[in-house]
């Protein structure tokens, strides 16, 4: 039989981090080795489980379930069963797992892996986040212009319409950021979390049955947009395909945009948009300065500048600009978001 430490080291080949330091401790916090050995022998139905394991249909889906509660087993409906899968990417396990534990929905929920978690996004993601940055065809994400700075503009795609987006959902659903839940909770930032916005209805079923976040009409996902807009987060969405999720973060504790902006990583692609600013009516005043997430805006004597390298095209400044003296301006192809070509 497999020893209890190479079960857990097992289960991070299984989301591709075999050699993973933290994945097995965190693994190790959340599950028993034997808990982990049925994850192993997964997918599994609740009426394959009572067989495997001699209990009746009651006591396999109460374990079934608590796995799924832990966040380390995903319930999929195949071809009419119910089956539960060991999750089988990184992104996967770190969301559910730190979703479980902040909705509490099991006990004792140890609270120690959503710190464990932040060590392992800087430290060992980043390794992955290097490959990830030399795959010519990997599924990189985009950053979406804020709404209202470009609600008005006649070349705005649906692709890039937060509005449009939403409106094309099949289904649309909130939960807590589980990549700044931590700040906000230690008071090291005052930003919402409760904005991470999933579009599709097997992402809107599993939070919903899980009791992770909470199903939105239409009109309440425009007042998670707008609430967005005022707090200044970033926008984005997956650069392939209708979008299952739009993230709303900050370039310093996303997954993906803190390795950019802190390292240099080129992996989530900027919007068709620059900031631009008209100097006649711009008052010096700093908003833009210190609501820019890249440090992309540079206050001079009478204006702000925008260096256009480091801007990805949020928005987020545009949004408070008391002046309106920020304003974003299409600069790049449609091209650039339907070929993989990145225009700069």
């Amino acid at each position: 039989m497999m020893n209890d430490e190479d079960v857990y080291r097992e289960i991070a080949g299984k989301v591709q981090f075999p050699d993973s330091r933290w994945i097995p401790m965190i693994l190790e916090k959340i599950i028993t080795p034997d808990e982990g050995r049925i994850l192993l022998r997964m997918p599994m139905s609740v009426p394959e489980y009572a067989e495997r394991y001699g209990v009746d249909e009651t006591e396999a889906n109460a374990a079934l379930e608590l796995l799924a509660d832990k966040g380390v087993c995903i319930p999929l409906e195949k071809e009419g069963e119910l089956k539960y899968f060991c999750v089988s990417g990184v992104i996967q396990v770190h969301d559910a797992t730190i979703h479980g534990a902040v909705n509490k929905n099991y006990s004792p929920v140890p609270m120690e892996i959503v710190e464990m978690w932040r060590k392992f996004r800087q430290t060992e993601w980043l390794e992955m986040l290097k490959a990830m940055e030399r795959m010519p065809n990997a599924n990189h994400g985009r950053i979406v212009p804020s709404w209202s700075t470009v609600k008005d503009e006649p070349g705005l795609t649906p692709a890039e319409n937060l509005r449009t987006i939403l409106e094309a959902a099949p289904a649309i659903a909130v939960v807590d950021c589980p990549c700044r839940w931590l700040e906000v909770q230690a008071g090291e930032l005052n930003k919402p979390t409760f904005v991470c916005i999933s579009l599709t209805e097997k992402s809107v079923k599993y939070i919903v049955d899980r009791k992770i976040g909470k199903k939105l009409t239409l009109e309440e996902g425009y007042d998670v947009l707008e609430e967005c807009e005022k707090a200044g987060l970033i926008p984005s969405i997956g650069r392939k395909g209708s979008p299952k999720q739009i993230c709303m973060c900050t370039a310093k504790e996303c997954m993906i945009l803190r390795a950019q902006y802190l390292y240099g990583y080129d992996l989530w692609d900027r919007s068709r948009f620059d900031a631009t600013v008209d100097a006649d009516i711009c008052t010096a005043c700093d908003t833009c300065v210190d609501r820019c997430e890249m440090n992309a805006i540079s206050m001079g004597d009478t204006a702000a500048a925008v260096d256009t390298g480091k801007c990805i095209g949020c928005g987020i400044c545009a949004v408070t600009c008391p002046t309106g003296a920020l304003s974003m301006t299409l600069v790049r192809p449609v091209e650039h978001l339907t070929d993989g070509t990145k225009y700069r």
